[in-house]
């Protein structure tokens, strides 16, 4: 199982039965209660349960059931992430209990939902995909967008394990499609899902082209889940081209990234495709105990999956190993579990599932229908104020300290940071200056002599004389190059406007008069610099542009200006030959001036070259840059 699981969390409302004063008192609490346990899950599940038990009986001996329900269905969320499966199965079924009373259809969609979850992380692929059609159908009548995108992203993960790769994508895309332009997260993911599903159908190219598009939104959000599964896929990707030596590096800084967030499943998934690096470069003393160990904890986790996959790799590393006997045993193990994950019955009925529900979901009714309580308004509100006001209160208070602990920091360094701008600043300015003063004495001495050389050569061409008439023409010429280095000096679209307009202006000029196709992009937010800033980020342009024509050989060089929640990326990317940083010197002027500029907007610089092309990405703070 290759792509993320989305967990159906729902945010309940607080209570607005008739309760008393001292009622709405301890339902504040519970509900205060529940949301610091929320943010222990991850660093400390077994602590968390214990909480949710407390809360459980806390919320019942008051009747709370919404609080009683939330804590059951988050106590079901961590068996899950714990790899505990029949526990998580025991609280979904209290969690049922609870909502009968309750009567909210949306919680009846949350539990089938993750229920689904848990069936497939079994290998039972037909009660998963049962599961996941009843909460669709629920979440399609009541309109949730929100939620659906990751039950359709879900829904696909079934079809990634039988193998049936066009209805994996039909759902991703479907999840896509509902994705707003700002849920750059869930974009996120469900790009790499299909980047994967591409690796799937052996189609790299498409699949390096989404997981590429995933990683740029990863490094925008610097989100450490997405950073987790971005890594995750990288590795998946590297195995698939068979470059392993790479892969062995994504799946080692993934499988740390698994145990600091405790995702158990993925842990052991991880270890799988180390070991099977490991087997295919040779190493097989390292590979053995880890399949080994993947092998066993998958049968006891019951997890049919991860011993699926450990067993075939064993039968072939015993195979190197010439080992035939423990091969061929290793290989009927594998065929005993893939016969349970997926027979063509199995496969039959989902197909049977997945058609009636396309054809049927227009008209069905669910069987129960949405009945709605009708509760006090005024206990509502006062119960909703009371929350929002605590909220407000907490939020308040710590973002004071933190603006305390900021401003002793930031006078901390304010000196130094400043004597250092102010030194690139004159550095910038003096060198901004040069270039206007060489580019005037060009536009208005030598343009100006050179018209006129050409006047009086003018004057004589009634003589027809050839030698003239060449004369003339490579005076014009020489007026053009004049011209042309006295705008790259001092370009007036960059004086004049702005520094998109400007960027732009310049790769279609060069584009014109170089062989390399040249393409400017723009995504994202609107760029509002001042024109110190935009001066500064043109010349990185115009310096990484002339590398690439100059040395790399490329016959496409891409530039791209994104801006998204106050970062500004620059990338220019080449498909030229590349270099190795080792034997190439870095401190020629070009570069060094790019690294005076990058200092002086207090930005960052990263870049990869290989044969495949050279790369450079810069990064800047629009909202606390130098002005």
């Amino acid at each position: 199982m290759k792509n993320q699981i989305f967990l159906i969390v729902f945010f309940f409302l607080c209570s607005n039965i008739g309760l008393g004063q001292n009622k709405e008192i301890d339902t504040t609490r519970i509900l205060n209660k529940i949301k610091e346990t929320e943010a222990i899950e991850f660093s400390e599940p077994i602590k968390a349960l214990k909480k949710y038990e407390e809360i459980y009986n806390l919320s019942t001996s008051i009747d709370f059931d919404k609080g009683a329900f939330k804590a059951v269905l988050y106590s079901a969320y961590l068996h899950n992430n714990l790899a505990q499966y029949d526990s998580a199965f025991f609280f979904f079924d209290k969690a049922k209990t609870i909502n009968l009373r309750l009567k909210e259809p949306l919680n009846d969609a949350y539990i089938a939902l993750n229920r689904a979850n848990t069936y497939m992380y079994q290998g039972d692929l037909e009660s998963s995909i049962e599961n996941h059609f009843y909460g669709i159908e629920i979440l399609e009548k009541e309109k949730d967008s929100a939620r659906l995108i990751g039950a359709y992203a879900n829904l696909s993960t079934v079809f990634d394990q039988l193998d049936d790769f066009d209805k994996e994508i039909e759902y991703l895309k479907k999840s896509l499609n509902l994705t707003p332009k700002d849920g750059w997260q869930d974009m996120a993911l469900t790009y790499g899902d299909i980047g994967l599903a591409y690796i799937d159908k052996k189609n790299y190219e498409k699949a390096y082209v989404n997981l590429s598009k995933a990683d740029s939104i990863s490094q925008l959000t610097k989100s450490s889940m997405l950073d987790f599964y971005v890594t995750r896929n990288w590795g998946d990707y590297y195995i698939s081209i068979e470059d392993f030596k790479t892969a062995i590096g994504y799946l080692k800084t993934s499988i740390l990234k698994a145990k600091e967030n405790n995702y158990k499943f993925y842990e052991k998934e991880l270890m799988i495709n180390l070991g099977e690096c490991y087997v295919k470069i040779g190493n097989l003393e390292l590979a053995e105990p880890i399949l080994m160990d993947a092998l066993n904890e998958g049968k006891e986790l019951a997890v049919l999956e991860i011993p699926k996959k450990a067993s075939i790799l064993l039968s072939k590393l015993y195979e190197k190993k010439k080992n035939y006997k423990n091969a061929n045993l290793y290989l009927n193990q594998h065929l005993l579990f893939k016969d349970s994950l997926v027979s063509q019955e199995h496969i039959k009925t989902v197909n049977n599932l997945d058609l009636k529900y396309q054809t049927e979901k227009k008209d069905k009714e669910l069987a129960e229908q949405k009945l709605i309580i009708q509760e006090s308004k005024s206990k509502n509100q006062t119960m909703n104020i009371l929350i929002v006001s605590l909220l407000l209160g907490s939020i308040l208070l710590w973002f004071s300290f933190r603006q305390r602990q900021k401003r002793m920091q930031q006078q901390l360094v304010a000196i130094e940071r400043e004597q250092e701008v102010r030194t690139l600043e004159s550095l910038i300015e003096g060198e901004e200056k040069e270039r206007f003063r060489i580019a005037k004495e060009l536009h208005d001495g030598v343009n100006g002599d050179l018209a006129a050389i050409k006047f009086k050569l003018t004057s004589l061409l009634e003589t027809n004389n050839q030698v003239i008439n060449e004369a003339v023409t490579m005076i014009d010429n020489s007026c053009e190059q004049v011209r042309a280095i006295s705008h790259n000096l001092v370009p007036p679209s960059l004086k004049d406007f702005d520094l998109l307009e400007a960027v732009e202006e310049y790769c279609q000029s060069m584009n014109s008069i170089h062989e390399p196709s040249i393409e400017f992009q723009q995504l994202g937010d609107p760029i509002d610099l001042d024109k110190k800033q935009e001066a500064n980020v043109f010349r990185i342009v115009q310096e990484l542009v002339t590398n690439s024509i100059k040395h790399a050989e490329a016959k496409e060089i891409n530039v791209q200006l994104s801006h998204l929640n106050n970062t500004l990326q620059l990338t220019v990317e080449d498909n030229g030959k590349g270099f190795d940083p080792k034997t190439v010197k870095s401190d020629g002027i070009g570069m060094q001036n790019v690294q005076s500029r990058v200092d002086y907007l207090n930005a960052t610089m990263d870049f990869l070259s290989n044969e495949k092309g050279t790369s450079y990405t810069i990064a800047m703070d629009t909202k606390t840059s130098t002005s």
